[in-house]
């Protein structure tokens, strides 16, 4: 099936952008790699009246380490950048052992992170571990912006806290201790382009007794939105980092999600292995503490 007819445009500069984006409130939507929406209109599940392009657009592209802060990754940067970036793998290893499993190199070489983001797909491979991470994410338009914590911008499934004028700007990865450790897994039926089953993103904070001083543990793919096992991370903070901690908070992330059946799992297999995978992703992100 083909695509539906729309109007096209590629804006040269932020401002222009948001001047596409006021004029056509409502059948716009923004075209970064195109890698989901392109077949979601040919699929006829989205079918917009003006495509905005901003797959090359230079001021929404780039990857910056600011010394003592943090990374900032500007929306339009894609996937296959980040898998790249000797930035990325240095300062947020977690991160690329995400980017790196999702889809083909064509499609890494496509798409682009905030696209990964606002496509707000609950098997999505950047976003649990960007919500362990802390990550902000910065939204502009109107000739303002505002910032919050990416765990809130997903609202329901595949709906996001984003105004039609408004676009995704960059996201923020806080500065990560040398006593922290973060990691990322997921389970697929394949090796490569395959949707996850379960996915899970987890960061904890090691005090100098090599306890648990914070926690934050992500999933996605095992609920309509991805979202933050909070009473997973309340069983693991103040505990030894062991792997019988480590199997008490996995087993109340089990009892947090609330999976679905489909063709790709039951509802119990991933209840299972939620319990497996966020272990094993704990048990990486020890390996990964730099401990002093």
């Amino acid at each position: 099936m083909g695509l539906p007819k729309f109007e096209y445009y590629c804006p040269e500069s932020l401002a222009e952008l948001e001047g596409l984006l006021n004029d056509h409130k409502g059948p716009a939507k923004i075209l970064a790699g195109g890698t989901d929406l392109l077949i979601q209109m040919k699929d006829r599940t989205q079918s917009p009246g003006v495509l905005i392009d901003i797959g090359n657009l230079a001021a929404l592209q780039g990857i910056a380490y600011i010394v003592g802060k943090g990374t900032e990754i500007l929306a339009g940067t894609k996937i296959a950048t980040i898998e790249e970036s000797p930035v990325i793998r240095e300062k947020v290893l977690a991160l690329y052992q995400s980017v790196r499993l999702l889809g083909s190199p064509q499609i890494r070489a496509m798409a682009s992170l905030g696209g990964n983001i606002c496509n707000a797909s609950p098997s999505a491979e950047t976003l649990p571990i960007l919500m362990a991470l802390d990550s902000k994410l910065t939204v502009a338009g109107n000739g303002s912006e505002r910032s919050l914590p990416i765990e809130s911008f997903f609202l329901d499934y595949r709906q996001v806290d984003l105004k039609p004028e408004e676009f995704l700007k960059s996201v923020f990865i806080p500065e990560q201790p040398g006593i922290a450790g973060s990691a990322y897994v997921c389970r697929m039926l394949r090796q490569a382009m395959e949707i996850d089953i379960v996915n899970a993103g987890v960061w904890f904070l090691m005090d100098p007794e090599g306890k648990c001083q914070e926690a934050r543990i992500a999933l996605g793919s095992v609920a309509p939105i991805p979202f933050r096992a909070h009473e997973a991370e309340a069983a693991l903070i103040g505990q030894p980092l062991t792997e019988d901690s480590f199997q008490r908070a996995a087993a109340e992330a089990a009892r947090e999600s609330s999976p679905i059946d489909d063709i790709r799992g039951s509802a119990e297999y991933r209840h299972q292995m939620v319990k497996v995978l966020v272990t094993r992703a704990l048990n990486l992100a020890l390996k990964s503490v730099k401990k002093p």
